[in-house]
């Protein structure tokens, strides 16, 4: 069950990292002629942080404990897994969005976002949503 717990919530919390860096995107469009990055990096840091950590609270709900995220261990897995499921997520997305594979920077891009934003939201999930296991 470790495993699977691990791949779920690591697959989400990439999946929702690409979702909020285009929706970030988006935001930043609409306070144009700011400068992207200050636009664009925070709500989509902040965005992520929230839905993940409303996902977190939902599984917990839901399911208890089964799939539920445990212990340092699993946080931290889960930290790295995301890593590698934004490249697998996001190379096939960027190909069939803009018919040509993405680059290198894209990915570590993606990456230099993933870091600081999931170690936050990982923070957030331990405190808020598991605050009682440990």
């Amino acid at each position: 069950m470790k495993t699977l717990r691990l791949l779920v919530h690591s697959f989400i919390l990439a999946l929702v990292n690409i979702a909020c860096i285009i929706v970030g995107f988006g935001i930043y469009q609409l306070f144009r002629p700011a400068k992207q990055i200050a636009i664009q990096a925070p709500s989509a840091a902040l965005l992520c942080i929230v839905i993940f950590l409303l996902w977190s609270w939902s599984v917990r709900r839901l399911t208890g404990q089964i799939l539920s995220l445990q212990g340092k261990g699993e946080l931290a897995g889960t930290f790295l897994l995301a890593l590698l499921w934004s490249p697998t997520i996001f190379i096939p997305l960027h190909y069939i969005g803009r018919g040509y594979l993405t680059s290198f920077a894209n990915i570590w891009a993606t990456w230099l976002f993933q870091v600081p934003t999931n170690i936050l939201a990982l923070l957030a999930v331990k405190k808020w949503v598991h605050s009682d296991k440990e």
